[in-house]
């Protein structure tokens, strides 16, 4: 609500927190590890780069201007002649796909009408953590068919629709409080958040199970890291923004 810059600097702050559990945490596997360095430089100018221009005060072809540090990358892996060379240059991406872009897009987010509206990042937040309650809940009373009880054990089918039915509704309540979208607009913005949090949680379990660690991190406690607080937004917030932008025809 303190406007772009307030907005933009709290989730600056969570996705280099983000980025370095993610970085720590593929770490544990000894045949991979990220050139952090590398990867830090490339987070913090990529974040501040896509901020800057959701709020139009960057040309989209300033990206450009990190070209020659991805290059450092793999010129680094030429000094280190080490045969995983390609395991070390993925995850070092993978960390900016999978945790920078997310974070920094809660700023286009906010100018997805070409100005700033908090409210639209402010009700998806409210959608989003609506949903895994009501999921969980759900689950607990009702859940009998597991969901994907190799990745997440505790998931239920029962849970996913629970959760979806929520914040569907939870989205037309929402629309008459946060005018910045219509009804239809919100509910169709909260079943997207609902679907894609839940496949967002998998992938974040699947990651954790993988590199066998319980929390992605302590900073938050009762709730582990970063990444396990925002799972959910990883994958839903891309597809949000993506319905906004190219199906939103209001």
């Amino acid at each position: 609500m303190l406007g772009p810059y307030a907005l933009g600097a709290v989730f600056f702050f969570f996705a280099i927190v983000g980025l370095v559990e993610f970085y720590q945490m593929v770490s544990k596997d000894s045949n991979e590890k990220p050139r952090v360095v590398f990867g830090y430089a490339l987070g913090i100018a990529l974040y501040i780069m896509i901020m800057f221009q959701a709020m139009d005060l960057l040309d989209s072809r300033s990206f450009w201007l990190l070209a020659p540090v991805f290059i450092l990358l793999y010129i680094g892996e030429l000094v280190h002649l080490d045969k995983r060379a390609v395991d070390h240059v993925s995850v070092t991406i993978m960390g900016l796909i999978y945790v920078v872009v997310p974070f920094a897009m809660i700023n286009t987010l906010a100018f997805i009408h070409d100005e700033f509206e908090w409210e639209i990042p402010l009700g998806f937040f409210v959608i989003l953590w609506g949903n895994d309650t009501a999921a969980y809940f759900t689950g607990r009373l009702l859940g009998r068919n597991k969901l994907y009880e190799k990745v997440s054990p505790n998931k239920t089918w029962e849970g996913l629709f629970g959760g979806v039915a929520f914040a569907v509704a939870g989205g037309w309540v929402l629309s008459k409080y946060f005018t910045a979208l219509d009804t239809e607009q919100w509910m169709i913005v909260s079943a997207i958040i609902a679907v894609f949090a839940n496949l967002g949680d998998l992938f974040e379990s699947h990651l954790k199970r993988s590199y066998g660690v319980k929390d992605s991190g302590t900073i938050i406690p009762g709730h582990g890291g970063v990444l396990d607080r925002f799972d959910g937004l990883f994958l839903a917030l891309p597809v949000v923004i993506f319905y906004l932008k190219f199906f939103n025809h209001s």
